[in-house]
């Protein structure tokens, strides 16, 4: 489920909080879960309007226990008090999982002794608001409720199986095929059979899971990367100039400009970069070390936000999509897939949609680049993908 949806279930609910939180003081306001603020600095108002009075100011990364939802505000805990601050610029730290247990109970309060509101069947998705010191709050009816957290699988998909990545028996997985692909042909032949003789094993386990052909597979990876992960020992990466403008450069745009360049009309071409001010621009896409070079000057800007605007590895898949594919954070996705090519193959078969892979097994490659790549060259890569698919023999089992 995705977070805006979240949030919507949860604004409906707001109003209908009871519930009491051992935390809280008799008529306080109950808090609905917790934020992080992403803005430099944020105000904090007397009101939810920009015409009211500042009472204060809240840092990056600064943590937030939200009582209210309104349409574009948050009211919030501050000072012993309350104050209300732009929804725009907090980030609210909602998490889903599944039930592990056969039957799990709903308690009043975060204890054994608390009384038993209802009880949830094992592979039961909840939406999780706060957690504390082993148990979570969640939202539970038209209020919210607790539940054990060693009772919860947090890295659960819809379907209730765990990310891949984070699966041993895959992990130990041998990656190439017993028998391998001659490599022949012309360059897209080569390239396709010498992917399939690199990781062929693992993608035809991952492949038949999905019910897709292997060879769909290997026409992502071969045309996102040419089945190459790395370079010198480090992950390949394509830093993203419109993207870390739109994360970073809006709140920045003085220091953007001086260093990065991107083009007006279609943003993913003219890429430029100059770590001197008053240097010459150049380009860096196609060197990976060029890349590394921009990404480390972006990191020191802002870690996190520099690390989202990247696509990473086999799959390319950007940093934004760290949560979709299982991570905590940008960085535990960066890490991993610096580690271990097996983290590149788990992330591309964990980000694909049921829409997607339905894409795919109808080889609709079009259709599928709308979503993988964007509507803007969705015909382009569509392209691309029906001819590394065609190139792929169709005798391998």
């Amino acid at each position: 489920m995705k977070k805006t949806k979240m949030l919507g279930r949860l604004k409906r609910m707001a109003g209908w909080v009871q519930q009491p939180v051992d935390k809280n003081m008799p008529g306080e306001k109950t808090v609905i879960m917790k934020g992080k603020v992403t803005a430099k600095v944020l105000n904090a108002r007397s009101d939810s309007g920009l015409d009211s009075e500042v009472i204060g100011k809240l840092k990056k990364n600064d943590l937030v226990e939200i009582v209210t939802i309104l349409e574009d505000w948050y009211e919030i805990q501050f000072n012993e008090s309350f104050a209300f601050a732009s929804a725009k610029f907090i980030s609210p730290l909602i998490k889903s999982g599944l039930v592990k247990a056969k039957l799990l109970n709903v308690r009043s309060l975060p204890n054994k002794n608390s009384d038993i509101i209802g009880k949830l069947k094992k592979d039961k998705k909840i939406i999780v608001v706060d957690e504390l010191d082993g148990w979570l709050r969640i939202k539970y009816k038209e209020s919210f409720g607790y539940v054990s957290a060693k009772y919860i699988d947090l890295k659960a998909k819809k379907n209730g199986k765990n990310y891949l990545y984070a699966n041993e028996e895959l992990q130990k997985l041998p990656l190439e095929p017993e028998k391998k692909l001659e490599v022949v042909g012309g360059r897209i032949q080569k390239i396709v059979r010498q992917t399939y003789n690199k990781y062929g094993n693992l993608l035809q386990a991952l492949s038949k899971q999905l019910g897709i052909d292997v060879a769909s597979a290997i026409a992502v990876i071969a045309v996102e990367s040419g089945g190459k992960g790395f370079d010198d020992e480090k992950v390949i990466i394509r830093f993203e100039n419109h993207l870390f403008y739109r994360y970073w450069g809006k709140e920045n745009e003085k220091v953007f400009k001086e260093h990065f360049k991107y083009g007006s009309g279609k943003k993913w071409l003219g890429h430029k970069f100059r770590d001197d001010p008053k240097g010459e621009w150049a380009n860096f896409h196609g060197d990976q070390e060029k890349e590394h070079e921009v990404l480390a000057f972006a990191r020191k800007l802002d870690n996190e936000l520099a690390l989202k605007s990247i696509s990473m590895g086999l799959p390319q898949i950007l940093g934004s999509n760290s949560k979709i594919i299982g991570y905590d954070s940008i960085i535990e996705m960066y890490e991993n897939f610096n580690k271990d090519i097996r983290f590149h193959i788990f992330g591309l078969f964990d980000f694909l949609s049921p829409r997607m892979i339905k894409f795919l097994k109808n080889q609709e490659f079009v259709n599928f680049a709308k979503y993988y790549n964007g509507a803007g060259q969705a015909r382009r890569y569509g392209k691309f993908l029906q001819d590394y698919y065609e190139a792929f023999p169709k005798n391998v089992v």
